[in-house]
Parts: structure tokens; C-alpha cells; sequence
């Protein structure tokens, strides 16, 4: 069984490792090694994310998915999460998840243990992954209504680029930097790249 964590941010402004210690830390008291980390800036609300689909095809019949909260996996609508949880399922991937007690069972070799945790584990994830979805969509209703508001009193400007890290990214490409290494370096995301190339 190998333990396979997953990393996930949503825009390059915000540092997918975040996690990192936190699962390390996890995984020394259940006495177990993370065998592999997979991280990527992505949205938890699409359902393509090149590293989620790397560890799927990594994985064997037994492995565990291992992650901080289930909305790290999914934010995603009922339908496409029943696609995304069909693929975890046919590869045979067990699901772990930090702040779900009830999924941590399935570390237990034992057949009993593990034929509990599955079923634990699957109403759990499906729970969780609905709340996730739901709480995604209700901060974007309120962003919405926000920026109405906003805009009719006259005060919406949008979102404002960051200047500084701009800046940062034309003098790292103009010193010969490639776009991944700009983007491990200032940990931005390549549409941010594209942004600030475009702009110059």
C-alpha cells in the first residue's frame, strides 16, 4: 500500500505546499510514509487537473489518496464528482482524509477495519464533497452580489493586478528564466505569467 498525498491551491497566489507539513505530520503518527506528493494550482471546481489524473495513473489496486480536507479534492458538481470518485473507485484508490476520523480506519490492515472504513469512507467523501460544492457555490453568489453592490454605488474597480510580482516576473524572463522555473520561483500561475508578458 502506498500512501500518495495530494496538494491542491486553486490561483497561484496561494501556496499549494501549505498542506505539506501538516500531512507529514500525520503520517508519523499513524507510523506511515508518504511515499509521493502530487501538487498543482487548480481549481477543486474542474474536474481535468493534470496531477490528480498523474496520481490516479500512478496508483495501484490499494493505494491510499491522501489529503488535508475533501475539499482539496473536489469542489465539484454531483455529477462530476460521481465521474471523478467512478475513477478513484475503478482504480481501486482508498481515500483519506486528515479531518475525517472515520477515513483514517482504512490505514488498519486488518479485512474487518478496512471493509468498515470503505463504507465509512465513501458516505463520508460523498458527504463532504457535497458540502464543498455547496459552500463553493454560495461564496461565489456572495462575491457576485458584492461586486452589484458595488458597482452600483460606484465603487467596483475589479480585481486589481499585482504590480510588484509582475514586475518580478518581466526581470526573471528577461534574465533567461523559463516560464516553470518563474513560476516555482514566485510561485504565480502561467496565466499570470501570460498577463504580465502580455502587458509588457
Amino acid at each position: 500500500m502506498f500512501i500518495r498525498a495530494y496538494l491542491r491551491a486553486s490561483t497561484g497566489e496561494q501556496d499549494a505546499n501549505r498542506a505539506r507539513e501538516e500531512l507529514q505530520l500525520f503520517a508519523e503518527t499513524k507510523t506511515i510514509r508518504i511515499a509521493s506528493f502530487y501538487v498543482e494550482t487548480q481549481s477543486g471546481a474542474k474536474i481535468e487537473r493534470a496531477e490528480l489524473g498523474r496520481l490516479i495513473e500512478d496508483s495501484h489496486p490499494g493505494d491510499v489518496l491522501l489529503i488535508e480536507k475533501v475539499d482539496r479534492l473536489s469542489r465539484l458538481p454531483f455529477e462530476q464528482w460521481k465521474l471523478l470518485k467512478g475513477q478513484l473507485i475503478a482504480a481501486g484508490i482508498h481515500i483519506v482524509v486528515v479531518d475525517q476520523p472515520m477515513t483514517h480506519a482504512i490505514l488498519d490492515n486488518t479485512v474487518e477495519n478496512s471493509m468498515i472504513a470503505k463504507v465509512l469512507t465513501e458516505f463520508m467523501v460523498d458527504l463532504a464533497a457535497a458540502m464543498a460544492r455547496d459552500d463553493y457555490e454560495t461564496r461565489r453568489k456572495r462575491q457576485a452580489q458584492g461586486i452589484e453592490k458595488a458597482k452600483a454605488l460606484g465603487k467596483y474597480q475589479g480585481r486589481q493586478p499585482d504590480h510588484e510580482l509582475r514586475q518580478n516576473i518581466r526581470l526573471l524572463l528577461d534574465d533567461g528564466k523559463s516560464w516553470s522555473q518563474v513560476q516555482s520561483l514566485l510561485k504565480c500561475s502561467r496565466s499570470t505569467i501570460a498577463k504580465a508578458v502580455k502587458k509588457h
